[in-house]
C-alpha cells in the first residue's frame, strides 16, 4: 500500500518560521514544500515592514500566513502553527526554518518510513531528514548517547533503515498531531536554541522514540558562518553573541531538569564548555562572546528564560531562528 494513500498530503501542514529572511531562499522553500503538501502555513516572528508585505503577497490558498507582532522565539511561533494545524484537524506538521530546502519528495520518504516503524510496533514521537549543509564536507550524521559518549552514526549510500537518533534538528522534522496532544508543545520559555533537543528528550523519557531517515534529504545551514577546526575535520559554526546567550542559559536550564538523563547533561556540558573557551578566546568578537555567555551562566543558574531581558535584546541582535545543533 502506498504511503500517500493512508495518509493524504491534505492531511499533513508544513510550517516555516521567518524572521527576516533571505527572500530568494523563502521562495525556494516555499516553492518546494507547496509541491509536496497540500497546506504551507508561514509564521513570520516579527520582521521588517517589507518582508511583511512578501509574506502577504505570497498568500494564496494553500499557503496561509500567521503574523506575530514582535519575536516571540521560534518555540512560540512554531506551537502558533501547531495550534492552527490541531484547529484545523491535520494529522501531522512538518517543521521547517527559514534556511532549508528539503530534495523532491523528502516528505513522502519521512511519512513512508513513519509508516513502517509504526507497522513495526514502534512508538514513534517524530521522523527528520539527512541534511547537509553546503559548507561543510560531508552531511550531517544522527546522534544517540550512551554514558558519557555521543555516538554518530552517517547514513551510507543507498541505505533505507531509518538510525534512531536521542535528537533531531527541528528543521525537516515530521511529527504526528497525537504525539503532540500526547506529550506537549515546544517548550517556549526556551525561546531559541536547545528547543529541538529539550523536545526529543523529553519524548524519550515518555518512552517514545526519534528517527532520522537516510533517504529523506535536505539542505540546511547552521550559523552565520563556519571557521575550520583541527585542520578542516571540524567546521564549527558560529553565532552571535545574543545567540550564544541562549546557547548557554538554555543547556544550564536543561540540566536541572528531572527528565534530562545525567549522562547526556555531561556529555553535553563538556561540549558547552569547550565552547565557551573557543568563543571567548579564539573567535571574534572574543569580549562581547564572552559576556552575553557569562550572563547565560548566571541567568541559567537563577532560572530565568524567555526573551532576553536586557538592552541587546534589539533588531540587530534578534537573530533569525535556526537549529542551534
Amino acid at each position: 500500500m502506498k504511503s500517500n494513500s493512508i495518509v493524504p498530503s491534505s492531511s499533513i501542514c508544513a510550517v516555516i518560521v521567518t524572521y527576516d529572511p533571505d527572500l530568494s531562499a523563502l521562495a525556494n522553500l516555499l516553492s518546494a514544500l507547496t509541491k509536496q503538501v497540500a497546506i504551507t502555513v508561514i509564521v513570520d516572528n516579527g520582521s521588517s515592514k517589507d518582508c511583511v508585505a512578501w509574506i502577504e503577497a505570497h498568500q494564496q490558498e494553500n499557503v496561509i500566513s500567521l503574523l506575530l507582532a514582535e519575536n516571540l522565539g521560534v518555540a512560540e511561533a512554531h506551537n502558533h502553527a501547531i495550534r492552527w494545524a490541531q484547529e484545523n484537524e491535520m494529522t501531522h506538521v512538518v517543521l521547517f526554518d527559514q534556511d532549508s530546502l528539503p530534495f523532491p519528495n523528502m516528505i513522502r520518504q519521512l511519512l513512508a518510513s513513519e509508516i513502517k516503524l509504526l507497522q513495526r510496533g514502534e512508538q514513534v514521537a517524530a521522523v527528520g531528514p539527512q541534511y547537509h549543509d553546503p559548507r561543510h564536507p560531508r552531511p550531517a550524521p544522527f546522534f544517540q548517547f550512551s554514558g558519557l559518549k555521543s555516538i554518530r552514526t552517517y547514513c551510507k549510500d543507498g541505505e533505507n533503515e531509518p538510525h534512531q537518533a536521542d535528537f533531531l534538528i527541528t528543521s525537516g522534522m515530521l511529527i504526528r498531531l497525537s504525539v503532540l496532544n500526547a506529550v506537549g508543545l515546544m517548550d517556549a520559555s526556551l525561546f531559541i536554541d536547545y528547543v529541538d533537543i529539550e523536545w526529543c528528550l523529553r519524548v524519550k523519557h515518555m518512552k517514545y522514540k526519534c528517527f532520522g531517515v537516510c533517504t529523506a534529504k535536505m539542505s540546511h545551514t547552521l550559523g552565520d558562518r563556519v571557521v575550520s577546526w583541527q585542520n578542516g575535520r571540524r567546521i564549527i559554526p558560529v553565532h552571535s553573541p545574543l545567540r550564544n546567550y541562549y546557547l548557554i542559559r538554555n543547556a544550564i536550564l536543561l540540566y536541572k531538569r528531572n527528565y534530562i538523563s545525567t549522562s547526556w547533561a555531561l556529555s553535553d556540558a563538556y561540549r558547552l564548555l569547550l565552547k565557551y573557551g573557543l568563543f571567548s578566546l579564539l573567535i571574534p568578537p572574543r569580549f562581547l562572546n564572552f559576556k552575553m555567555m557569562t550572563i547565560g551562566l548566571w541567568h541559567g543558574i537563577r532560572g530565568v528564560s524567555g526573551k532576553f531581558p536586557g538592552h541587546w535584546q534589539h533588531h540587530h541582535w534578534n537573530h533569525k531562528p535556526e537549529s542551534n545543533q
